[in-house]
């Protein structure tokens, strides 16, 4: 996520068990189409196992429908991992709305939208220390 500072994280404090059940679905997925061999999969099953109490969701929108998600273990940012997450919710009850076709189903599910636009407080990083450095003198020729 330090790598990503000039993005506006938003950390997601309420519905944590929303976010990690649409998580289930994507593993879900990803094990039917056999891509369960990387280190993110393995971090996001674990992720689902965990108490939403005990985790911590950050998210920063840089799409109309995309958002970078960083997502801890723990307090510990060494169990953290960073991904795109691509909300096809969101994007599908766009489309049925211009039909006009509000009684789908996809009108009832929670998406990565609805929890970034009303479950999330600002996130401001805390400034390392700064090293401060001299300007160098400017030689003058006597």
């Amino acid at each position: 996520m330090k790598e990503y500072r000039d993005v506006d994280w938003r950390e997601l404090l309420e519905r944590k068990d929303d976010f990690l059940h649409i998580l289930r679905i994507l593993n879900h997925y990803y094990e039917n189409q056999s891509q369960t061999k990387n280190q993110l999969y393995l971090f996001r099953k674990e992720l689902v196992e965990r108490n939403p109490e005990t985790i911590r969701i950050f998210l920063a929108k840089i799409g109309t429908y995309e958002y970078f998600v960083s997502a801890s273990l723990s307090l510990d940012p060494n169990q953290t991992e960073t991904w795109i997450h691509v909300d096809g919710i969101a994007e599908e009850r766009e489309k049925l709305k211009a039909i006009p076709n509000l009684d789908h189903p996809v009108f009832s599910l929670v998406c990565m939208s609805d929890l970034f636009e009303s479950h999330t407080i600002e996130f401001k990083f805390i400034e390392e220390n700064k090293k401060i450095v001299a300007n160098r003198r400017k030689k003058i020729k006597l």
